[in-house]
């Protein structure tokens, strides 16, 4: 059916589309730079027929796709770590992390400070002749990770 494949996929079907590529990956039926040829294809494909036609050499021929339908609003249960989240999601997590002391990183903005410490540090040995400024380069670590952090 020709109107089958000029259907809009979503990342429901670009899920299935990768997993199916990573079991053929694993099963041997494509070496790796095959294997990420396809992953990439399979992430920018519109339609299905663009995901049937990665599968078009392997056995089991074109995946089978889910019943097309709208997306339910009822509860949806507990998000799984495949499952992608929306921005308020993600937002709600990132402050679930800071409130169980879960940090993502250092802000970027003052990783420079702790980068640019050991060369300040070692200008300032140079200029004064003490070995005392090398403690600003742990100094300004714990000064960083205590203080430095962003509020989203």
């Amino acid at each position: 059916m020709s109107d089958d494949e000029q259907v809009r996929i979503g990342t429901a079907e670009r899920e299935q589309a990768l997993s199916a590529l990573a079991d053929h990956h694993a099963a041997g039926r494509l070496d790796a730079d095959e294997y990420e040829d396809r992953r990439g294809r399979a992430n920018d494909a519109i339609t299905r027929g663009d995901l049937t036609a990665l599968f078009a050499d392997l056995p089991g021929g074109k995946p089978t796709f889910g019943a097309t339908s709208t997306p339910s609003t009822s509860n949806p249960g507990p998000v799984s770590a495949s499952t992608p989240m929306n921005r308020d999601e993600r937002r709600a997590q990132r402050r679930a992390d800071r409130a169980n002391g879960i940090r993502s990183g250092q802000p970027t903005r003052w990783r420079g400070v702790v980068a640019l410490s050991p060369f300040v540090a070692l200008a300032l040995f140079f200029l004064t002749g003490s070995w005392l400024w090398f403690l600003l380069v742990p100094v300004s670590g714990i000064v960083v990770g205590m203080f430095g952090r962003d509020n989203d």
